[in-house]
């Protein structure tokens, strides 16, 4: 089996292997991350309803007054287990970007 290599791709190539990597000049202008374990909740408070109905409108008021019609809860949560975090912080996950 015959593979026709284009030499200028050969030549890059070439060229990655020789240069030496400078971490300080790759990352030139990049924006500062800082990867920080986000805290625990200091209070953790658990509602209860009877009905989908009574946690659509707990939820309805919830966005309106206290989260100023922010998503309250989102889609990757649980059936039944749902979560938020007062103020409502936008992102979710174990670290945060500051």
């Amino acid at each position: 089996m015959n593979i026709d290599v284009n030499k200028d791709q050969l030549m890059l190539f070439d060229d990655m292997e020789t240069k030496k990597f400078d971490a300080h000049e790759e990352w030139q202008g990049m924006p500062e991350y800082n990867n920080k374990k986000e805290l625990e909740p200091i209070i953790t408070v658990k509602f209860k309803f009877k009905s989908k109905e009574d946690f659509e409108l707990f939820n309805k008021l919830l966005k309106e007054s206290v989260y100023k019609t922010n998503k309250v809860f989102d889609g990757m949560q649980r059936k039944f287990e749902k979560q938020a975090w007062f103020p409502l912080k936008e992102k979710g996950g174990s670290y945060y970007y500051e």
